[in-house]
């Protein structure tokens, strides 16, 4: 999470002013991330000092409303998240620069560069707690964008812009997820709150475990297949872009441990994490032409989803429910 928009002293100290948080002792942005403007806020009242983390959307959350009630929801069940702080008249959201505000705790821990089994592991779980705790929320969240219409629009508009080699790879991988969309099996499978950016830079460890999950503001309502897919292909792929079998089986070992994955769902984590890894391919490279056009957008190197695509398109991984309960 990163900082777009310049933040002046006073207008912190005035939003700071409407909240039981004590007193401004400094302030300074965030390093990571893309689309929202994030500051690390340092305060201080009798008690002691603490961190907490200011968020200005700059562009509404995809999951609208849903999200307080969401974070609410994660939070009373004990879920590793960091919960909305609520201002004096007891709003959860706020207003600075024109732009809505949250405020959360900062969380313990650091990201995550080289995943281990363990790492794995402790996502999965996570991602199946949370699909199971969030379930009854679904008919409030907004269906998951980046769907076949999504994913043929995006392709057309990049698409002129790719060398030859790499616009073959695209359509035939739209082509192959667009009829995986179609099938009635697949729009039988299980439905509910996704996460939907479950990567690295999302996710909090400290040598105990996990501590924090991030991000929250592309939760939707979606096949929950497809967030056990983001998931595994920032998670348990090497740096060719190929799924590493053994962090693959952790990940969904542990979550089958706490939302067991029925044999369809198994059979298909496959085409999902191409489906996946197309999104996300997609998003990049839109997100790169607009950077051609305007220096101040920002974005993440397609070039590492492209790998994860031409790998998954080539060698699907499958897997029977034995491999999983028996790993």
């Amino acid at each position: 999470m990163a900082a777009a928009t310049p933040l002046p002293e006073r207008e912190l100290v005035a939003l700071l002013g409407r909240y039981d948080l004590g007193v401004l002792e400094t302030y300074w942005p965030a390093a990571h991330g893309i689309e929202n403007s994030n500051y690390f806020v340092r305060v201080v009242d009798p008690r002691g000092s603490q961190e907490i983390v200011l968020t200005l959307l700059e562009q509404p959350p995809a999951a609208s409303e849903l999200l307080i009630s969401l974070l609410d929801t994660c939070d009373a069940a004990g879920l590793p998240i960091a919960p909305i702080i609520r201002n004096r008249t007891g709003h959860a959201n706020d207003q600075l620069l024109g732009k809505p505000t949250l405020l959360a705790p900062r969380l313990l821990g650091r990201h995550v560069l080289n995943p281990t089994e363990r790492h794995c592991r402790s996502v999965g779980r996570f991602l199946a707690r949370f699909h199971r705790i969030a379930r009854h929320l679904a008919d409030r969240a907004a269906p998951h964008p980046r769907d076949a219409d999504w994913l043929t629009r995006r392709a057309a508009e990049v698409r002129p812009h790719l060398p030859y080699a790499t616009a073959d790879l695209l359509d035939g991988a739209i082509e192959a997820v667009t009829s995986l969309l179609a099938r009635r099996d697949v729009a039988a499978l299980p439905y509910g709150v996704l996460h939907g950016d479950l990567f690295r830079d999302n996710v909090l460890f400290t040598e105990r475990g996990l501590t924090g999950v991030l991000d929250f503001h592309h939760a939707s309502a979606g096949h929950l297949l497809y967030d056990v897919a983001v998931a595994i292909n920032d998670w348990c792929t090497d740096s060719s872009g190929r799924a590493d079998r053994e962090r693959l089986k952790a990940l969904l070992g542990a979550y089958h441990d706490i939302r067991p994955l029925t044999a369809q769902e198994l059979w298909f984590v496959g085409p999902f994490a191409l489906y996946a890894a197309c999104a996300f391919w997609l998003s990049r490279l839109t997100a790169a032409e607009r950077h051609a056009a305007d220096q101040n957008v920002r974005f993440k190197n397609p070039e590492d989803f492209r790998r994860i695509v031409q790998q998954h398109f080539g060698h699907t991984p499958y897997f029977d429910v034995r491999e999983i309960e028996l790993r």
